[in-house]
């Protein structure tokens, strides 16, 4: 009885072995993956840190930098459309970092229409691109210093979905009210 089991379970996981190792290998690979092209990449100067592009912009002209960060504001002009962010740091695949940590702010200008009402204040962003300087701004009563970077290719990152509001299904509530059910002269 059990060899029939045995034989029958081996000829099943004889056919679905290399199929469910190239899916498991395919799904790990697109996990860390950039969501920058790789020919982008290769031409991306990862010496350049944020801290040197602000503080020296039109020295990095022509170079090719990877920044990330959350969006201030897009502004559509008639030939292009500008993208205010603020700086956050990037983690390897390019995703900007959840933290409260910033080196400034940067201007994106892609060379077509983005939509604002989808490129909205508070959405995180990835863009690969050429640094074409600086230009001063006023930013509240100061003049900033923005870097100017011409986008190669840029990446919306998906919004966080809110956690459920009551996480646990509604017959069964929550851990600590299944005690009774296993002791039924609990709590007395």
């Amino acid at each position: 009885m059990a060899s029939s089991f045995q034989k029958r379970w081996s000829g099943v996981y004889r056919t679905l072995r290399t199929p469910l190792a190239l899916g498991i290998a395919s799904l790990l690979a697109s996990a860390c993956a950039p969501v920058i092209s790789r020919q982008v990449m290769d031409q991306v100067d990862r010496d350049i840190t944020y801290g040197a592009l602000a503080g020296r912009p039109d020295d990095f002209k022509g170079k090719t930098v990877l920044l990330g960060g959350t969006i201030v504001q897009a502004v559509p002009k008639p030939a292009e459309t500008e993208i205010e962010v603020v700086q956050k740091p990037v983690s390897s695949d390019g995703e900007p970092r959840l933290t409260d940590k910033s080196e400034g702010r940067f201007l994106v200008v892609v060379d077509r229409f983005l939509d604002p009402a989808i490129y909205a204040s508070g959405r995180d962003i990835t863009v690969a691109g050429e640094v074409r300087g600086s230009v001063l701004r006023r930013l509240g009563e100061i003049d900033y210093r923005y870097p100017v970077i011409a986008a190669r290719e840029l990446y919306l990152w998906k919004r966080p979905s809110p956690p459920p509001a009551y996480p646990y299904p509604y017959p069964y509530g929550y851990p600590s009210y299944w005690r009774w059910w296993y002791n039924p002269g609990y709590p007395y």
